[in-house]
């Protein structure tokens, strides 16, 4: 038996962003983040493009539980996020797939009183959504938006953890349908793309294009190409049990590893981290703190990058 070693992947990041500074190309429908073994984190897309490796990212579960962490934001209250996260899960969960709609959903749980990105091997976990209303701890904090990190397992692809940060201290976040500076559905959307497992699209309407431009909301829906990959990933079939688990890996907490006992847990299967950041992939360095950079969207003119990372 072999424990999960978390390491910090930026490849993934570095392949999207230079995709970015090419021209869209309608040839390319999607692509999916991967697990690309001693490589790093890659992407598989459809067509097929050069650099492709490894197994694809996927929730095992067709249920996932998030939290929003409780303090929320100086610019959005606690109510208004948790509509646009319901709102931008559900975009991704309405997808017409063949057969019917993607068979996965993202249900809230309790709010979470841990701010930090983690995931935990041997305590318990959430799939946080926090708001860095201070200081964006990363990078790019000027073009930035977003940050999602998926853990996930180097062998099969599986994801295990997804962590969303929000840049609100360097953007003028907005939650209404009027006066839009940097709408947060738009970007919650993309984001939600990344914690299911999509990479970046260089189709420039796509939702998961790696580019967001002030004032703008088109990101809220899903254009053909992002239709497509949801449904690779979860493709159409049987109702979702009403008993199906939700419950985060080794356990739900709403707080941090820090202030949890130690409960020690064997498991039987590798795993890896992986970041996935809103408009933005970053690569990864040798610890997850560390995967936060730049592949991110090509900054258009008042433009702000949406990232997405993964740490193996």
């Amino acid at each position: 038996m072999r424990s999960e070693h978390p390491r910090s992947g930026l490849v993934i990041a570095a392949i999207l962003g230079l995709a970015t500074l090419l021209p869209a190309r309608s040839a390319l429908a999607y692509c999916r983040t991967a697990s690309c073994g001693a490589a790093g984190t890659g992407q598989n897309c459809v067509p097929a493009q050069t650099g492709d490796c490894g197994n694809s990212l996927f929730w095992a579960s067709p249920c996932v539980g998030y939290s929003i962490q409780q303090g929320a934001s100086a610019k959005a209250s606690f109510a208004d996020v948790e509509k646009i996260m319901k709102a931008s899960f559900a975009t991704w969960e309405a997808a017409q797939c063949s057969g019917g709609n993607p068979r996965i959903v993202a249900n809230e749980l309790a709010a979470a009183e841990c701010t930090q990105h983690e995931y935990n091997q041997d305590k318990g976990n959430t799939n946080l959504i926090v708001f860095r209303d201070d200081k964006w701890p990363y990078e790019g904090s000027s073009n930035t938006l977003a940050l999602t990190t998926v853990t996930y397992n180097l062998d099969t692809g599986e994801i295990y953890d997804a962590d969303m940060e929000l840049n609100s201290a360097d953007n003028a976040i907005t939650t209404s349908d009027t006066n839009v500076k940097f709408d947060l559905q738009s970007i919650t959307t993309h984001e939600a793309g990344h914690f299911l497992g999509l990479a970046h699209s260089t189709t420039l309407t796509a939702t998961m294009f790696p580019d967001y431009k002030a004032t703008e909301t088109e990101l809220r829906t899903l254009d053909p190409d992002d239709v497509l990959g949801i449904c690779s990933i979860y493709p159409a079939g049987g109702p979702i049990p009403a008993t199906c688990d939700d419950t985060p890996r080794h356990g739900f907490s709403t707080l941090c590893a820090s202030a949890q006992p130690a409960t020690p847990t064997t498991t039987t299967s590798s795993g890896c981290g992986c970041r996935i950041e809103e408009a933005t992939l970053p690569s990864g360095a040798a610890g997850i703190a560390a995967a936060m950079a730049a592949l991110g969207m090509i900054a258009r003119r008042r433009s702000r990058r949406l990232r997405g990372d993964s740490t193996r």
